[in-house]
C-alpha cells in the first residue's frame, strides 16, 4: 500500500504532549542500571536485582490497563515536518548508549554473583530489555541515511543480532502475514514452535540476502563490505572486551543475555501477525500488504515506550513512515493489551489460544481457509 492510506476521518489531531512524552524512553532504558546502582548502594541489596522484571513484566501491563488507549492520530497536514523532525531520531540515539550501560553494568552485577531466585529474573528481565535495542535499530534501519544506519548496526552488534535489518527490510516486509515467512505465526502455534522456525529462518534468510547483494555488485561474500560481519564483529569485539575485564565467568551470561535479546523480538514478532493472512490474487502473487494484517494496539504506556512499536498495522503499510507519524485506523484487529501483557500472555499458549484464537477466527469471518495455518 502507498503512503497515501489515510487515518479515519474520526481520528482526532494528536495531543501536544505527546512530542514530550517519548522522553520517558529514556529513564525507561536505564531501569537495569539503576536496579545495579541499589543493588551496589544498598550495600549488596539482592532483591533489587527483581526491580527491571517487575518494572517491564507487572508495571508497564497495570500501566497499560489502568490508563488505556491512546487513538489519536498525528495530523496528516502536519506530515512533512513531522517526519523531519530530528528530535525524534535523537531521542532514539541518546538511548543507545544507554542500553548498552545496561548490558555492561548487568553482566557486572551477575558476575559478581546473585542468588539463584535474583539471578534469573534479572538475567531475564536484562535480555528483554536490550531486545529494546533491536527495536530502536528495527526504526533505524528503515531510514535512508548514512549515520542512522550505522547506529542501527551498532545497536544489532551490541545483541548479537547482525542480520536483523537486512532480513526484515527484504524479506519480512515483502513476505509478511503468509506461510513463506518465517516471521509471520501461524493459527495454533505456539511462541515455542515459531521461535524454531523464526531464529535459524531469520539468519538464513538475512545471510541469503546479503549474500545476493554483495554477488551483485562483484563482492567477496565474505569480505569487509558484508554488513552482516561487519555487526558480527563488533559483538566479537565488545564480548572480547567483557571477558578480559570481568574473566571467562562472563561468557556464559553474555550469551544468555544475547539469546533472550533474540528470544524477546520473536516473541514480538509472535504476536505481531499471528494468524493473519494476505490472500492470493488470480495471477499468484499476494494482494499488498494491508493495515489489517497486522496486529495493532494503542496502549499509551508500552507505545510510547516501544516507539510505537504497536502501531504495527500502519508500519506494514506504510514501513518508511517515521515512527512519530504512525496513525490509528479504524476496524484493525487489535490486541488485548500492550507487548509486554501479550509477550507474558503468548508464553502460556493455553492462555494465548483462549484470548486469541477468538480474535483471529473473527478477523476470517468464521473462514479458516482465510488463516495463516502454514
Amino acid at each position: 500500500m502507498s503512503d497515501t492510506v489515510m487515518a479515519s476521518e474520526a481520528a482526532v489531531p494528536i495531543r501536544a504532549p505527546r512530542r514530550h512524552l517519548f522522553l520517558l524512553g529514556l529513564p525507561y532504558a536505564v531501569v537495569p542500571s539503576v536496579s545495579v546502582g541499589l543493588y551496589y548502594g544498598l550495600g549488596g541489596a539482592d532483591w533489587t536485582a527483581l526491580i527491571p522484571f517487575a518494572f517491564f513484566f507487572m508495571l508497564i501491563p497495570l500501566a497499560d490497563a489502568v490508563i488505556g488507549e491512546d487513538v489519536t492520530s498525528p495530523p496528516e497536514t502536519d506530515y512533512d515536518a513531522l517526519a523531519k523532525d530530528r528530535y525524534y531520531t535523537w531521542l532514539i540515539l541518546a538511548a543507545v548508549p544507554l542500553y548498552f550501560l545496561n548490558f555492561v553494568l548487568g553482566i557486572m552485577l551477575l558476575v559478581d554473583g546473585l542468588p539463584f531466585w535474583a539471578a534469573v529474573p534479572f538475567l531475564y528481565a536484562l535480555g528483554v530489555t536490550s531486545g529494546q535495542a533491536i527495536v530502536y535499530a528495527h526504526e533505524l534501519g528503515h531510514r535512508t541515511g548514512a549515520f542512522d544506519r550505522l547506529m542501527a548496526k551498532i545497536s544489532l552488534g551490541m545483541v548479537g543480532y547482525g542480520h536483523f535489518c537486512i532480513e526484515h527490510n527484504r524479506g519480512h516486509h515483502v513476505k509478511v502475514a503468509t506461510p513463506e515467512d518465517c516471521s509471520s505465526a501461524r493459527f495454533g502455534e505456539t511462541v515455542y514452535a515459531f521461535a524454531l522456525r523464526d531464529l535459524p529462518g531469520a539468519f538464513i534468510g538475512g545471510w541469503k540476502q546479503e549474500s545476493r547483494r554483495l554477488k551483485n555488485r562483484g563482492e567477496a561474500v565474505f569480505g569487509p563490505k558484508n554488513e552482516i560481519l561487519q555487526s558480527y564483529a563488533l559483538t566479537v569485539l565488545i564480548a572480547g572486551v567483557m571477558v578480559a575485564w570481568l574473566g571467562w565467568k562472563a561468557l556464559p551470561f553474555i550469551l544468555v543475555h544475547h539469546f533472550l535479546a533474540f528470544f524477546a523480538l520473536t516473541m514480538v514478532n509472535y504476536i505481531e501477525h499471528y494468524g493473519l493472512l494476505r490472500q492470493k490474487k488470480e495471477n499468484g502473487r499476494y494482494e499488498p500488504c494491508q493495515p489489517h494484517h497486522s496486529w495493532n494496539t494503542n496502549h499509551a504506556v508500552s507505545n510510547i515506550l516501544s516507539i510505537n512499536l504497536q502501531r504495527h498495522s500502519d508500519h506494514h503499510a506504510n514501513p518508511m513512515r517515521p515512527y512519530q507519524c504512525l496513525r490509528n485506523f479504524e476496524e484493525l484487529p487489535r490486541l488485548p493489551s500492550g507487548y509486554p501483557g501479550c509477550i507474558s500472555l503468548s508464553l502460556v499458549p493455553p492462555l494465548w489460544f483462549r484470548v486469541m484464537n477468538p480474535k483471529v477466527l473473527a478477523w476470517a469471518g468464521g473462514d479458516r481457509s482465510k488463516l495463516n495455518r502454514g
